[in-house]
């Protein structure tokens, strides 16, 4: 029987290798400094942002903040479990694991056995789903459609469609297997009445079925196949053991690995869409659950590509989605962005039944726009531009999304359309641009002032590599918890404050943590932080923990400020996220002009502030 492998000798495994050694194959280091530095194999970038600690054993990148030891580097980069990075790296310092470990590829995530009968169990339904599609008679309306819809035989097994017909069919099937009621129960393959009965969840519905990252079913979405317009066109399974909608990407278990040697991945809006466009030959696509792109899942997209195009419907909600997608990606990866463009409003599936196989490939490959394009057009539908105030009101919108293009040429050809069609000074406009990227540069240098002051103290970064923008909450987090990691005193001094919490979920995970890998160690400061990373495992906690690690030891000396820092999180916190709401609702009332409403928010607004300033004042 297959075990995990013991924490010691994780540790043995870890201590025998130099993490140059595992980082080397993959990025050029030079020695800067007491760190080695490189371009980041995430991203592109010219000035090298990725260093390599090697008295520390740990890497971590300031451009896109990914970090870790050597056995996260492995995880990211080759995508590998935890179990298989230590594998490779136990295979380059000759280090043999006994058989027994669980480390093979079909062992990606450790789960327990009720996840293993649940995966079993979905992958049963997924089984008995497509028999009824394609070889009963129930199911010939169905896949009848599904032809109609130009998919073809092959492709239809490829996706393993399925149908679910009306009545319960499938709890009659897994009934006469005498499986257990309980774990269909929890599988949310059915509902359950109020007499504790379980009755089929999907009924007369077309199944499209969800997997993970391996390949195997955890989740359905399912049409329905008749007309009745009070049912929902489509219906998804629940959340589950199994499926964190946030977390999945359909189709991504078939389309890694063309993702990863072209380095572009194309992100669609519907099933169908990324049906079709296998159908045609683009093995690329992925699409989210409905247009709810979450951070999660840019990040994951970020390991594998280089280039995002989103081919979203050209309707309402596809063009506002496409506009949210922009910036979500822009804050959270540093993917270059497309935006495919379809002919005459259609969506791909549409234009593959319309125009043929060659023509979508043509489209999708070759009909790219640029995002900054899109949203200047975008944004054009909120204003009336034959209104002098309007024009006025749609530059300062779109300003701000042409400060954070990179390339001058672009910036200056933009700005010149701007000038050239509302008849404004291209220099006045270019004075704007600059007072806006000033103050956006502005934001990004490290404040060296106290808490005191107004602002918390960050780490400096090498030369030429901008940070990310961290409100002053969540600097406070950030040295707070790293001061309390490496040293007892600012632990003991915060965790004697019973009303004491983080403000963000991230931070708080970490603190307890690191509370049960002290416990566990019988340390009261952690130093080994490669060997804290391993406790952590997960990637995202193992990337913030990195960036804690690069905090100068100059922010954490005098005692008495971590009641200042404390202070920040208990008390401005709040205040500030009611500032944030009260702007929001603000912003809201003048898109939709009504100015009584923005009148009240706009006072509410000032009113929090001189409150904030207040406070700020008291603390001086």
């Amino acid at each position: 029987m297959a075990i995990s492998i013991p924490d010691e000798l994780v540790e043995n495994i870890r201590q025998s290798v130099n993490i140059v050694d595992v980082v080397s194959p993959y990025v050029a280091l030079k020695k800067q400094g007491r760190n080695l530095f490189g371009r980041c194999p995430w991203h592109e970038e010219r000035t090298p942002s990725f260093s390599v600690n090697e008295e520390k054993q740990i890497f971590h990148c300031f451009s896109c903040g990914r970090g870790g030891n050597a056995f996260t580097f492995l995880m990211e980069k080759e995508e590998l479990s935890f179990p298989q990075a230590v594998a490779k790296v136990a295979s380059m310092t000759g280090i043999e694991l006994d058989s027994t470990y669980t480390v093979s590829s079909d062992e990606k995530r450790q789960i327990s056995q009720h996840q293993r009968d649940l995966l079993a169990l979905y992958d049963e339904a997924t089984k008995f789903y497509h028999y009824l599609l394609v070889n009963a008679e129930i199911g010939d309306d169905a896949l009848q459609y599904l032809h109609q819809r130009g998919l073809d035989d092959t492709t239809i097994d490829a996706y393993m469609l399925g149908y679910a017909p009306e009545g319960d069919a499938l709890y009659n099937y897994f009934n006469e297997k005498k499986v257990d009621y309980q774990l269909m129960r929890e599988s949310e393959l059915f509902i359950v009445w109020d007499d504790g009965t379980l009755h089929d969840r999907f009924v007369d519905r077309i199944l499209f079925t969800i997997r993970n990252r391996e390949g195997a079913p955890i989740a359905f979405s399912g049409r329905r196949m008749s007309n009745d317009t009070t049912i929902a066109k489509y219906m998804n399974s629940p959340e589950s053991a199994l499926f964190d909608k946030s977390e999945e990407l359909f189709n991504f278990d078939l389309a890694k690995t063309t993702i990863k040697k072209s380095k572009v991945v194309i992100l669609f809006e519907g099933f169908m869409d990324v049906i079709a466009a296998f159908q045609a030959g683009i093995h690329n696509g992925v699409a989210s659950m409905g247009t709810s792109l979450t951070k999660t899942q840019v990040r994951r997209l970020g390991q594998s590509a280089e280039e995002i195009n989103i081919a979203y419907d050209a309707d309402t909600a596809g063009q506002a989605a496409t506009y949210r997608a922009i910036d979500l990606i822009n804050k959270n990866s540093s993917l270059k962005i497309k935006i495919i463009n379809i002919p005459d409003g259609q969506d791909p599936d549409e234009y593959l039944r319309s125009q043929g196989i060659d023509a979508l490939r043509e489209v999708l490959t070759r009909n790219l726009k640029d995002p900054v394009e899109f949203n200047l057009n975008y944004l054009r539908k909120d204003y009336d531009l034959s209104n002098q105030s309007d024009i006025f009101n749609y530059i300062e919108q779109v300003l701000p999304a042409l400060a954070q293009v990179k390339e001058p040429l672009v910036r200056q050809t933009y700005m010149q359309q701007l000038a050239t069609e509302f008849n404004v000074s291209s220099s006045g406009l270019e004075e704007q641009l600059r007072n806006l990227m000033m103050q956006q540069q502005a934001s990004r240098q490290t404040e060296n002032t106290r808490v005191k002051d107004n602002y918390v103290p960050i780490l400096e970064t090498p030369n030429l590599v901008e940070k990310p923008v961290l409100s002053q909450v969540e600097q406070a987090e950030q040295i707070l918890l790293t001061w309390m990691l490496k040293h007892q005193d600012a632990w003991l001094k915060v965790t004697s404050r019973l009303d004491f919490h983080f403000v963000d979920v991230v931070y708080e995970t970490l603190f307890m943590l690191a509370d049960g890998y002290k416990q566990k160690n019988q340390i009261q400061e952690i130093d080994n932080w490669a060997d804290f990373m391993d406790f952590v495992k997960e990637p995202d906690l193992v990337r913030v923990l990195s960036q804690l690690d690069q905090i100068d030891d100059a922010m954490m000396q005098e005692l008495d400020q971590v009641d200042e820092y404390i202070g920040v999180l208990l008390n401005r916190a709040p205040l500030e996220e009611k500032i944030k709401q009260k702007q929001r609702e603000l912003l809201e009332a003048k898109q939709v002009n009504n100015e009584v409403l923005a009148t009240q928010l706009s006072f509410e607004v000032l009113s929090l502030l001189r409150e904030k300033q207040a406070a700020q004042s008291n603390q001086q």
